[in-house]
């Protein structure tokens, strides 16, 4: 059998040329790689009447995406026929909002289809279009850990931070979309515990939740000297601050969160599994803490929250670790310490398809809507050249209830990459959520931040864990553009400023100029696990330059811009900058770039911008 001779039929929409073949030769012999692409070489051309006879009559039937994560749907709705796109929908069952490996679903390419038919139909099939919605992650870059609560239409959400500070961000929204930077939780250094704690170590998994008028925060306070763990406790009137000096209670166990019954009765779980104590209206431990469950699929099960619903405790959990089998799971029961059952439909979210940009789906904790509706929020990762550059962000996805009680997200599909929005789009008007934070260290201790101008005073070596000068931002996305003037006319003789790659003390990069006795030269130095490597560049003829960073996924470009020109001066491989990047240590954060300066005397920056990309291109 010769597949372009199939091809070929099948691009002209020769039915009857198609059964001669099959009559003559049979058509059992053809792989499976033919038949994909004869359906998706079909589907592309809109041409429905010869798609939907390769499946009903020749069985030349493949559904499989194709190396960009692009389904039979997608290309139909490439096409932009109905018919074609009907086809793929009701009788093929693709999901109309599942995306490729870009994110992009059968709503968007229909959308761009040089035929409206396709687009008119799945608006109204679906009951809305793109400008309705929403995508994943709804807080992109190093947002893990997401815990969210309601206060009458108020919604607030905290995330981990590790040891970055000010820490504990606090985010506010009308929406559950749109997301508002408004406090942290954290915000006495010196009552913080994070002086000498390594990278990954610090908070993790901290918890929101409303009581007798006051939001409470908890979180576990991750050390590296005994004891170990530590169950932090901070509460505050308005999430705005400022929040109480926190105090610490001694219990073992990570991800903590507090759950009030009915009966006013509150309650510390935290894992493994879940293990529950009671505390006292203002958060004193007063019983030994037990374990009521340990988990449905029993691996690494962790992040418990506790729902009061329909006189059902339903209890979520993390499972399967934080990497690509990381789920959600829940179980129920009448009495809150149990028994408690698997819900027949464990994991109720996890990743379906290993080509969907959205990944790591887990560690949730469902909310509900003034009207009824519920969602929850997750936490997730988007790979870059097969590694976790941006660190585990938060997503949000619809989650409905069966007639006997148990709760789905997304229809069991997996994590979203487009959805409905919750509510038409009401923001504040706040801008990004850029923040800047630094590693155990107030950043107005070190920096003056001015609209247009930054002053750092120079500080240590960021490969140790004392204070250094690193102002620092989360990367959202996969490729952006870095660029700053630096000044070093106050600096002093082998100080070093400019821009920085930095995901810890063991990961990051360094590219500005150092000052000479006579001048400056271009510098820079890499920090891989224990390896350190540096190279000089040329001098600059004066004490200042502009430094630009074009990031294209783990590939980084070093350049110098001399008015309209900018010149390459070294690329980078910067697989160190992600989860995967290196041995050893805790890699549970994100990357991040900013601005760094190294020494004793001050560097000043001026016209310091980002440009991230939203989309990515095909390759």
């Amino acid at each position: 059998m010769n597949p372009e001779e199939l091809l070929n039929l099948v691009q002209s929409g020769d039915l009857t040329g198609l059964d001669a073949l099959a009559e003559c030769n049979g058509l059992e012999s053809v792989p499976p790689d033919v038949k994909n692409l004869l359906t998706r070489t079909a589907a592309r051309a809109g041409q429905s009447a010869v798609l939907r006879h390769l499946f009903e009559h020749l069985h030349l039937y493949g559904t499989d995406p194709d190396g960009q994560g692009r389904t039979v749907l997608h290309f139909a709705a490439m096409s932009g026929d109905r018919e074609t796109l009907r086809f793929a929908l009701d009788v093929l069952g693709f999901d109309p909002l599942a995306g490729d490996a870009r994110g992009k679903t059968a709503l968007d390419y229909a959308a761009e289809a040089p035929r409206p038919e396709a687009y008119a139909f799945l608006t109204e099939r679906l009951g809305f279009s793109p400008e309705d919605c929403y995508r994943n992650p709804v807080l992109r870059g190093f947002h893990p850990d997401p815990s969210v609560v309601r206060v009458e239409e108020d919604y607030y959400l905290v995330n981990s931070s590790f040891v970055f500070f000010p820490g504990l961000p606090v985010f506010h929204s009308w929406d559950l979309v749109s997301w508002e930077l408004v406090g942290h939780a954290v915000e006495n250094l010196e009552a913080s515990g994070l002086a000498d704690l390594p990278g990954g170590f610090g908070y993790w998994a901290p918890d929101i939740s409303y009581f007798q008028g006051r939001f409470w925060v908890v979180a576990t306070l991750r050390r590296n000297t005994p004891p170990y763990r530590l169950q932090m406790i901070t509460s505050a009137a308005d999430p705005r601050g400022p929040w109480d000096a926190p105090r610490f209670l001694p219990l073992d166990g990570i991800d903590p969160s507090l759950f009030t019954d009915d009966d006013g009765r509150r309650y510390i779980l935290l894992n493994p599994g879940a293990i529950l104590a009671e505390i006292s209206g203002d958060g004193e431990l007063i019983s030994r803490p037990e374990m009521i469950y340990f988990g449905s699929a029993r691996i690494k099960p962790e992040g418990p929250h506790l729902l009061k619903k329909d006189g059902w405790y339903y209890l979520f959990l993390a499972e399967g670790g934080t990497g690509e089998g990381h789920m959600e799971t829940v179980l129920r029961s009448k009495n809150l310490k149990g028994p408690y059952e698997d819900c027949p439909f464990n994991p109720i979210l996890s990743r379906k398809n290993p080509l969907s940009p959205i990944q790591r789906s887990g560690h949730g904790k469902p909310v509900s809507t003034p009207d009824g509706r519920w969602y929850m929020v997750y936490l997730c990762s988007r790979p870059v050249d097969g590694k976790t550059v941006m660190g585990r962000e938060t997503a949000l996805d619809p989650l409905l209830w069966t007639k006997d009680g148990w709760p789905m997200v997304n229809g069991l599909k997996g994590p979203s990459c487009l959805q409905k929005r919750p509510e038409p789009e009401r923001t504040s008007g706040c801008g990004d959520n850029a923040e800047w934070i630094a590693p155990r260290r107030d950043p107005l201790s070190f920096a003056q931040i001015g609209d247009s101008r930054i002053i750092l005073q120079c500080g240590g070596d960021p490969a140790r864990i004392g204070p250094c000068s690193l102002l620092l931002r989360r990367q959202t996305e996969a490729d952006f553009t870095q660029t700053v003037h630096v000044d070093m006319r106050e600096a002093e003789a082998g100080d070093l400023a400019g821009i920085t790659g930095y995901y810890d003390e063991r990961s990051f990069f360094l590219f500005g100029l150092e000052k000479t006795g006579t001048g400056c030269i271009l510098r820079l130095i890499e920090q891989i696990g224990d390896s350190r490597r540096e190279k000089t560049f040329s001098r600059v003829p004066s004490p200042e330059a502009a430094l630009l960073v074009r990031t294209e996924g783990l590939l980084r470009t070093l350049c110098v811009q001399e008015e309209d020109e900018i010149h390459p001066i070294a690329s980078l491989r910067t697989e160190y900058l992600c989860d995967e990047g290196v041995t050893g240590g805790k890699r549970f954060t994100g990357a991040l770039c900013g601005l760094a300066a190294v020494g004793r005397g001050r560097a000043s920056f001026r016209g310091f911008s980002f440009q991230f990309l939203r989309e990515r291109n095909a390759d």
